[in-house]
């Protein structure tokens, strides 16, 4: 699977749009069934009118495959990041042999490093280190 790219987002605006396109159709339809236009112009303004109307619907058809193939566009990008994602996690790691760097035979017993601990101080002298502090 190719590797995915998130899709770059369109910042054009138009020139016109199609909400102003439904508007002015709607006006060029209702002017000729109000019978304001000449009565010889009528045709071609209801015409225009309706062919106006259908490019409204024709252009927000199209905005709306636009718009669903961008957001199916991002759906592949993520599902290809989790994917790689999830893979990566999945691969186990290089198995290496382990190794041991000390030297067992020089190792001191537990006598000798219980040895090398400093004493203990007495119960008594604790007491008398923790009333000398608290004056």
């Amino acid at each position: 699977m190719p590797a995915a790219r998130r899709p770059k987002p369109t910042d054009e605006r138009p020139l016109i749009s199609t909400t102003s396109i439904l508007i002015l159709s709607g006006f060029l339809i209702g002017v000729t069934v109000g019978k304001i236009v000449a009565e010889d112009l009528s045709p071609y303004v209801l015409a225009c009118g309706l062919s106006g109307f259908l490019a409204y619907i024709a252009l927000d058809v199209a905005a709306t495959r636009r718009e669903e193939d961008a957001a199916a566009e991002e759906i592949r990008f993520v599902q290809g990041r989790l994917d790689r994602h999830v893979n990566s996690m999945n691969t186990p790691a290089p198995q290496q042999p382990l190794t041991s760097r000390v030297d067992e035979e020089n190792l001191p017993s537990l006598e000798e490093l219980l040895a090398q601990l400093p004493s203990p101080e007495p119960v008594e002298a604790r007491k008398e280190n923790a009333e000398v502090g608290a004056l």
